[in-house]
């Protein structure tokens, strides 16, 4: 078999760069199919953001955080409770998220892998893959076809392995939908500040932020069996909820001036049995999906990134490359990133019992105990701007 490249990489963003970057400076060939343009233009539509991990990750790779792709820096996160009460934090300096375009960091990331000595294809959709004994091909839906000795697959949550190889399970226990809407103003929004209003039922809350100036967005996650039930149209639901839930932020759907169209993907959360196949390693989203509700997406890809390169590199060099040889990337995968996301899971158990959820609002222990150990620097109520609840 004659390959195109040794290590092929399904995923130009964050997870694939990540291992991209590390395996090309380590001497391997690495050639990375991507479905979007080299730079694709802004893209704030799901307000990313990068986590304090992501950031020293992002510092590994050479990444520069002070470019014009890096927006607002988060200084204070403000919980809202079933009862409009809230208690704003201040987050210690330096560990804030940073908002971004997640157009510009993408591109940043290819540029990096690039100058790394990679090799990226852009426009190229991977739509099939057929693991051999002696390599790997995928194929794109232009017509193309790569051969490779390994894949690691980081095309997200629409990866070419999982819709090959049937690896997508449903995760029952959180079947959410997130709908986002983007705002030129919205008054009351904290500044520099992620603004969460939990409410304490099947999991929904409307959380939001500046991301720049003159941008403002506001995101649902919610039950989806509710929406499917009720028929319901992404922006029909979102606007349910407020009403339902929360009328300061009903006010404001209602007045403030909207910045483009709705975002919204569904179902959210999903679990992928096997990371690892011979010759094949998944990463970031296509490894499995939780929840946006933490800003960590983009730090478990590149987390994930950065340990499946140490494994391949070792087994490439080994001259192994089954399943078993990538068994330190499923240990060290579970020991640095499972355990992450199984405190995220717990949190989002948390943001469906009101009680536990109103305990937070008063009692300071409890809640740094469960939702987040930061002081508490002012509280407040929302019923002083709209008036009790009916």
């Amino acid at each position: 078999m004659s390959y195109d490249a040794e290590v092929l990489i399904a995923g130009a963003g964050p997870g694939g760069c990540s291992a991209a970057i590390r395996l090309a400076e380590g001497g391997h060939d690495v050639l990375m199919l991507e479905r979007d343009p080299l730079d694709a233009g802004p893209d704030v539509t799901s307000g990313e953001v990068l986590a304090l991990q992501t950031q020293i990750e992002c510092g590994q790779l050479g990444i520069d955080l002070n470019a014009e792709w890096a927006y607002e820096r988060f200084r204070f996160v403000r919980n809202v409770y079933p009862d409009l009460s809230w208690t704003m934090h201040a987050i210690p300096e330096g560990l804030g998220h940073l908002a971004i375009d997640r157009g510009g960091f993408n591109a940043a990331l290819r540029k990096r892998a690039g100058q790394a000595g990679a090799r990226i294809v852009c426009d190229a959709t991977a739509k099939d893959l057929e693991l051999r004994a002696d390599g790997v091909v995928v194929r794109t839906r232009d017509g193309g076809e790569y051969q490779g000795k390994v894949l690691i697959d980081a095309s997200g949550r629409h990866s070419v392995a999982l819709n090959a190889l049937g690896l997508k399970q449903p995760e029952p226990e959180f079947q959410q939908i997130a709908v986002a809407r983007f705002f030129e103003s919205f008054e009351g929004t904290p500044e520099q500040a992620w603004d969460r209003h939990l409410y304490g039922d099947a999991g929904a809350m409307i959380s939001g932020s500046q991301i720049r100036p003159g941008l403002f967005r506001y995101i649902l996650e919610a039950d989806l069996g509710v929406k499917q039930q009720e028929q319901m149209k992404p922006g029909e639901y979102y606007e349910y909820v407020a009403r339902k839930y929360d009328p300061w932020l009903a006010e404001r759907l209602e007045r403030e001036p909207r910045a483009g169209g709705i975002w919204a993907m569904a179902p959210l959360a999903y679990r992928v049995p096997e990371v690892v196949r011979d010759r094949l390693v998944l990463v970031g989203d296509a490894s499995g999906y939780l929840s946006p509700i933490t800003g960590q997406g983009i730090e478990f890809a590149m987390r994930m990134g950065r340990l499946a390169a140490t494994t391949v590199g070792r087994a490439l060099r080994a001259g192994d490359l089954s399943a078993g040889a990538f068994a330190e990337y499923i240990e060290a995968r579970n020991a640095e990133v499972v355990s992450l996301a199984e405190m995220v899971r717990l949190q989002l158990r948390l943001f469906r019992d009101r009680e536990a959820l109103l305990r937070c609002a008063r009692d300071d222990e409890f809640r740094a105990r469960v939702l987040l150990p930061l002081p508490v620097v002012e509280r407040g109520t929302l019923l002083d701007e709209v008036g009790t609840r009916a």
